[in-house]
């Protein structure tokens, strides 16, 4: 393991040691590190990702940085936006299978380059483009699709058929991790929701059983 993947990964582990104290004095005071410093590392970590936390090169470099052909780039940035989130290594694993080699460097200095350097820009490209070539949801517009859509989920009757998905709400302090579950009648659009503290079968098959079922057998 080279120095610089040893301070990437001690910087990884302050972070995942806050989480897990719920307090980051604390994990600071361990790591022998200011709140400053945790904070700098917890933004670059938002930003890019586990690979934000690479020490930065402040030296000069000989050599100029390769050159990137015009396809190449292409397929980074198409890459880059079919999964937003993922950092510049992912990234350029994943260009790798399909055959494009480049560095995880050579990924962000193009990204950088367009302006999709961060998660945050990529996201807020994409939405741009959603909202340019599909406008805005507006009542008008819902109701125009209402007419012209086909539906590729349909129920005649209510509890029929219910979708079911969740979302991560995140650490709460004292209680830990929390998810929302969450279920909509197809035929009626009628929601119920519920917080649980694990993401997995048992919780959502518990989740069918005492809440919707219970709901819909009340309803009739």
């Amino acid at each position: 393991m080279t120095v610089e993947d040893k301070v990437h990964a001690s910087r990884l582990h302050v972070l995942r040691r806050a989480e897990e104290l719920g307090n980051v004095s604390a994990a600071c005071r361990e790591a022998g590190i200011s709140r400053t410093v945790f904070y700098r590392w917890k933004e670059r970590f938002t930003l890019y990702g586990p690979d934000g936390l690479h020490p930065r090169h402040t030296e000069a470099r000989p050599g100029r940085p390769p050159q990137l052909i015009p396809t190449d780039e292409r397929k980074i940035i198409a890459a880059a936006l079919s999964w937003p989130t993922w950092g510049p290594q992912r990234v350029s694993l994943q260009l790798a299978r399909d055959g494009v080699v480049v560095s995880s460097t050579t990924v962000w200095r193009a990204l950088r380059r367009v302006g999709l350097g961060t998660r945050v820009e990529r996201l807020l490209a994409l939405e741009g483009h959603s909202v340019a070539s599909a406008g805005l949801l507006t009542e008008r517009t819902r109701r125009s699709l209402s007419r012209t859509r086909t539906r590729h989920v349909q129920a005649e009757e209510p509890g029929e058929l219910v979708c079911i998905d969740t979302f991560y709400i995140g650490k709460l302090k004292g209680v830990g991790k929390m998810w929302q579950i969450t279920a909509c009648d197809a035929a009626s659009s009628y929601a119920l929701a519920k917080v649980v503290p694990a993401c997995n079968a048992e919780q959502a098959g518990a989740f069918l059983k005492q809440v919707v079922a219970t709901s819909l057998a009340e309803a009739g």
